[in-house]
């Protein structure tokens, strides 16, 4: 029997389990979620978990105590996604069942690919690195696990999430053909491929493809080079064009990887650039900046690395029949009304977001 009582909030239960079934990145990484109505714009607090450092006990632990100090980061709800749609009475006369399948569902999973591919883009703070292979093995997954190791970074809830060339890259090896499946009662995540070397790893459409912006990968440090400690460098000996936000970078005889940390122009073959983190050594004047060229920037990384915050958004004014849900830190907002143009119902689900690196250190790219 078809039921004619199909409400704002009805739909917006349902559309709220559908888009948390259909996240890949966005169910992997730590969800803030600020139960105040917000406006695209705010912010919101997003509480982070305690650190403690281990001392070896001596016999008197006088002044070695720590407070639990409560440690909040800000993250910018800057996003509103929306699927707006129009509804006729047959639809809305359908019963809960055919409305999932052909109206709730597809605006969910529109909404989750939205969500994951904000999520994804946060590969631009990221130095640390590991590159596939020229033909990918079984190695390539020791070391980027190496390079977690390295950056101190917690065994548990480590998660590997692919592009799809190169989930297919790995798919066919024996390793992922038999990996340890889950072993717990919880419904399988979306693009799950199994566990190895202690990290859950996930297929997602939305990885990105990294643009450098310029074709000369390769510069040299300024005269006079820089002394370790500085953010800021400056290289020459480049071509044209400019150099991307997230651009990997590497100097001679100078330890460690950088990320550059905003977009910068390339002026008479120079280029000042922005890094992170500060430089670990001085970078001598004229030793090669090696800039790493496009490449697909799988994640590796546990799930305080970045951070994905919702908050309810302010009720509509105007009459409009609305209904506000939270479900697992997710808040989805379902709004119907009239058109009078095309004397249509017409509706939008939507949800208020930000995404936010909590700390770099925790993550590493996969490079294909």
């Amino acid at each position: 029997m078809s039921n004619t009582f199909l409400t704002p909030t009805i739909i917006a239960d349902v559309a709220l389990l559908a888009l948390e079934n259909n996240l890949v990145l966005g169910n992997l990484v730590y969800r803030g979620y600020d139960k105040e109505f917000k406006k695209v714009g705010d912010t919101a607090r997003v509480r982070k978990p305690a650190t403690f450092t281990a001392v070896e006990f001596d016999g008197d632990l006088t002044g070695e105590f720590q407070a639990i100090t409560e440690s909040y980061v800000d993250v910018k709800l800057d996003k509103i996604l929306t699927v707006p749609f129009e509804i006729t009475q047959k639809e809305m006369s359908l019963d809960l069942k055919d409305l999932t399948t052909q109206v709730i569902d597809p605006a969910a999973r529109a909404l989750a690919q939205a969500i994951d591919l904000l999520v994804a883009g946060l590969y631009v703070d990221i130095p640390y690195y590991f590159d596939v292979s020229g033909t990918p093995a079984v190695g390539d997954i020791a070391g980027i696990r190496k390079v977690l190791n390295i950056n101190k970074v917690p065994m548990e809830l480590r998660r590997g999430v692919l592009g799809p060339d190169t989930e297919a890259k790995y798919n066919v090896l024996d390793a992922f053909l038999h990996a340890e499946k889950r072993g717990d009662t919880e419904t399988v995540k979306q693009g799950s491929m199994g566990r190895l070397f202690g990290i859950d790893w996930f297929m997602d459409q939305n990885i990105i493809t990294h643009v450098i912006g310029t074709a000369d990968v390769a510069g040299a440090i300024l005269a006079g080079g820089f002394e370790a400690g500085v953010s800021e460098i400056t290289v020459d000996d480049l071509g044209t064009g400019t150099i991307a936000k997230g651009t990997i970078l590497t100097i001679a005889d100078c330890a460690g990887e950088y990320v550059v940390t905003a977009d910068a122009t390339i002026a008479t073959n120079e280029a000042t650039l922005k890094i992170y983190p500060a430089l670990k050594a001085a970078a001598v004047a004229d030793k090669v900046v090696t800039l790493h060229a496009a490449d697909i920037a799988n994640l590796v990384f546990h799930q305080n690395a970045f951070c994905l915050a919702t908050a309810p958004l302010v009720a509509p004014l105007g009459g409009a029949n609305a209904s506000v849900k939270t479900y697992k830190n997710l808040s989805l907002q379902v709004v119907f009304s009239w058109n009078h143009n095309t004397m249509k119902n017409v509706g939008t689900m939507s949800i208020l977001c930000g995404t936010k690196t909590l700390c770099p250190e925790l993550a590493a790219r996969l490079e294909d």
